[in-house]
């Protein structure tokens, strides 16, 4: 056997090995570029799912701050008695509304989400103007200090002229009443849920009803 058989025999050898490195490496770069794009469509979903999340999130902080707002009718009964009357809003999940702030005031009270029905937030000011009567109060020294007081069933206020000290004790009182509303009518007879009507009675005449929060589950 001559060395040009010698040389062809090798060359034979190693052409599949060539061959094979040259799949291999083939196969390492389509699984390279596989995995960089399910990598890269991972991220941008990922981006997307969070972006639609804070976004559906801030939405439903909008709808509860809006509907510390919901229009509210305004009468007054006994000439002093302020009744509120609003419509309460219903929602598939109440737990769908809940702010940060709901979710720890839930946390703290120890009311599970999962577990709330409906959730009801008053907010209230004391505003009103009146008149001090000067009494006598007897002072530690012996001499009589000027007081000036004003009570009366829901408020009270002592002011002492010469320690410049005012004392004040304020009383609310709250009666709520759900209604409901019927769908359909006919003479005497009412059938169907339209919803629910919320009415609101604050016994204090120094104090007005600022706003109103109902969420009811369905």
């Amino acid at each position: 056997m001559n060395n040009l058989q010698l040389m062809d025999m090798e060359e034979r050898k190693r052409r599949p090995e060539g061959g094979c490195l040259i799949v291999m490496a083939l196969l390492v770069q389509v699984v390279f570029f596989i995995s960089a794009v399910v990598f890269l469509v991972h991220l941008f979903c990922g981006c997307t799912d969070r972006d639609l999340r804070k976004e559906v999130r801030e939405l439903r902080e909008e709808l509860v701050r809006a509907q510390q707002y919901v229009p509210m009718k305004r009468d007054t009964i006994r000439d002093t008695v302020e009744v509120v009357t609003q419509k309460i809003v219903e929602v598939e999940k109440v737990k769908n509304v809940l702010t940060k702030e709901d979710r720890q005031l839930l946390r703290d009270i120890g009311v599970k989400v999962k577990e709330l029905e409906q959730m009801q937030k008053i907010g209230m000011a004391t505003l009103d103007t009146v008149s001090l009567s000067p009494t006598p109060a007897p002072s530690p020294e012996g001499r009589g200090d000027s007081v000036l007081r004003y009570h009366d069933a829901w408020a009270e206020f002592e002011y002492w002229d010469r320690e410049k000290r005012l004392q004040y004790a304020v009383r609310d009182s709250l009666a709520i009443a759900v209604k409901k509303e019927w769908k359909h009518r006919l003479l005497w007879w009412r059938w169907g849920t339209k919803g629910y009507e919320l009415k609101v009675v604050n016994f204090n005449p120094h104090s007005t009803i600022k706003y109103n929060t109902v969420v009811r589950g369905k």
